[in-house]
């Protein structure tokens, strides 16, 4: 209810209450008020735990009016309250490490912290977590920071980071070093299978005994290839001087070929009346005459040497100047034109059949030399860059040579744990900045340990050695030590909280201590040294099961029993009703 009027969002975190309190019949309209003093300044609460839109505070009301809605709400200042006179107070605003910003129940946590978590250790405050991003280290820091202790997190803040940055330079830097060895298995592998040797062979010789190896293996075959290479490129030139050969012996036949089908072309296409068509048939002499000066693709000589294209220049302005007269020529005179044309087309066609084979032959089995030629010069280039491969990757497995990533990454590692060892030094002269704060806790600490019964000492090590024990006593006795430790620490800072230099709220709530088997004697013994500094300051709220002695009556504030609805907290019996079982 406390940690409710206390704007706590994870009041209800770990307990039943609030799910009983909203099925009762009776209490689930209801709300709690509390009257709470922050900076200076005296708030009135009112929290119903069913409409979280009626949350209500004063500074002037009582708890009636902000239930009757008679007074203006302030419940948005009150919240802005707890953290600016709580919060925004620590010289440090976000926790270090996680840069998670400091919230007001993560403090309230640690001042009220469950019955249930005080056995784990002191930085458990709740048994379900407190809200911090960070577990492990968050609770330390904020500690630190609400005691004084760390007025500024910039250095431990950096060192977290470079703490970090080393960890990924020396994962990868491993990766990196241990790349090369199984890219040199890969590369072996690949060796062996290209080579078809076994994977056990060694990569070279070792001493001046012969044996198989896979070095040798790939001289033998690179020599292979490039016999291979010699012998093809020889099969390539011989095919091309065949070829050559027999493009000048078909050369005449085909400008034959060439001049009759030009000519029949003509003749088909007068005989269909297209003028267009003759005319650029007849067009190639000069196409012919712009070509002289090149060189035929036959004989490699120049075309106005060839003269078979002379020839067909000749024919052709031949043709030209009988155009008119073909023109006035019938269709039956131009078919018969066409038969010993198509029939002497039709010889030279079948002449020049056998060069043809003989040529798509030659073509053919250059194409297959040219893949073959392809191949193996990719196969030799292949096991050649396999073997440099493997050399690079030795070299670099046995740290004979050093790739370019590692050393690089080597460098920045190196740098930063230079940067690192720096920080750790500036932390330890931070540390002991403080170390006069520190000094004063633990006096604090000392002073509530030689209260209880058997113990001679107390101490406050924040280092971490005792990461998960800052406070100590000693010497060690009882099955409670470790519960007895954190109440005492608790309570220190809390002693510790009239201090200037402490940001700590000044209250604390232990929810029965005894529940922990702590003696009677021990119980009074810690509670009469916080009672005994008679201190308006600071707020101490027990709830125990134990009958307060004599002197500890006039601190009761609130005596509750089960006995009657009357002895109830809510003068109501909440949970679950107990029915008969017939």
């Amino acid at each position: 209810m406390l940690r409710f009027a206390l704007d706590d969002p994870l009041w209800s975190d770990g307990s039943t209450l609030r799910d009983e309190l909203l099925h009762s019949r009776e209490l689930k309209e209801g709300a709690v008020a509390a009257r709470v003093h922050v900076g200076g300044e005296t708030w009135t609460v009112l929290k119903p735990w069913l409409h979280q839109k009626q949350y209500r505070a004063s500074r002037t009301a009582d708890w009636k009016q902000l239930a009757a809605n008679e007074a203006e709400n302030e419940f948005a200042a009150y919240q802005a309250a707890l953290r600016r006179h709580l919060v925004e107070i620590l010289p440090v605003q976000k926790l270090p490490g996680s840069e998670q910003s400091i919230e007001w129940h993560q403090i309230l946590a640690w001042c009220s912290r469950d019955q249930n978590a005080r056995y784990h250790n002191y930085y458990q405050w709740r048994a379900d977590g407190s809200g911090f991003s960070w577990p492990a280290k968050s609770p330390a820091a904020l500690m630190q920071i609400v005691l004084g202790l760390l007025p500024d997190g910039t250095t431990l803040r950096e060192l977290d980071g470079t703490a970090k940055a080393l960890e990924k330079h020396k994962a990868d830097l491993q990766a990196l070093r241990e790349e090369p060895a199984r890219l040199l298995k890969h590369v072996r592998r690949q060796l062996a299978r290209h080579l078809n040797v076994s994977t056990k062979t060694p990569f070279r010789q070792d001493g001046l005994l012969e044996h198989p190896n896979l070095i040798g293996f790939a001289k033998q075959r690179h020599e292979a290839y490039q016999q291979e290479l010699v012998a093809i490129n020889a099969e390539r030139q011989e095919l091309a001087a065949q070829r050559q050969a027999w493009m000048e012996k078909r050369a005449p036949l085909k400008a034959g070929i060439d001049l009759l089908t030009n000519r029949i072309q003509q003749n088909e296409a007068l005989a269909a009346g297209d003028m267009q068509a003759v005319k650029r048939l007849q067009n190639e002499a000069s196409s012919l005459q712009q070509l002289l000066p090149t060189r035929c693709d036959a004989g490699s000589r120049l075309l106005k040497e060839c003269d078979h294209v002379m020839e067909r220049i000749e024919q052709t302005q031949i043709d030209r100047r009988q155009r008119i007269t073909q023109h006035q020529r019938s269709k039956e005179t131009l078919e018969n034109e066409l038969l010993p044309l198509r029939r002497r087309l039709a010889e030279l066609e079948a002449e020049t059949a056998p060069m043809n084979e003989q040529l798509t032959a030659i073509d053919q089995q250059d194409a297959a030399l040219t893949t073959r030629h392809a191949q193996s010069l990719s196969a030799d280039q292949l096991l050649s860059d396999a073997i440099e491969d493997y050399e690079l990757y030795e070299d670099i497995a046995t740290g004979k040579s050093t790739s370019p990533e590692i050393g690089k990454l080597e460098r920045q590692l190196e740098s930063t744990q230079r940067r690192h060892g720096q920080l750790q030094i500036q932390l330890v002269k931070e540390r002991d900045a403080v170390a006069g704060r520190r000094q004063v806790i633990s006096a604090t600490m000392q002073s509530v340990a030689k209260s209880l019964p058997s113990f001679h000492w107390g101490v406050l090590s924040d280092d971490d050695k005792y990461r998960n024990r800052p406070f100590q006593m000693g010497p060690r006795h009882s099955t409670t030590f470790k519960v007895l430790e954190i109440l005492a620490g608790d309570i220190a800072c809390l002693m510790d909280s009239t201090s200037p230099e402490s940001f700590h709220p000044g209250f604390l709530l232990h929810d029965s201590p005894r529940e922990a088997e702590m003696s009677e004697s021990m119980l009074w013994a810690l509670l009469g040294h916080v009672a005994s500094s008679e201190s308006d300051a600071f707020q101490y709220i027990v709830t125990t099961s134990t009958e307060p002695a004599e002197a500890f009556k006039r601190f009761e504030r609130l005596k509750l029993s089960s006995d009657s609805e009357d002895g109830l907290l809510l003068r109501r019996r909440v949970g679950a009703e107990q029915r008969p079982l017939a």
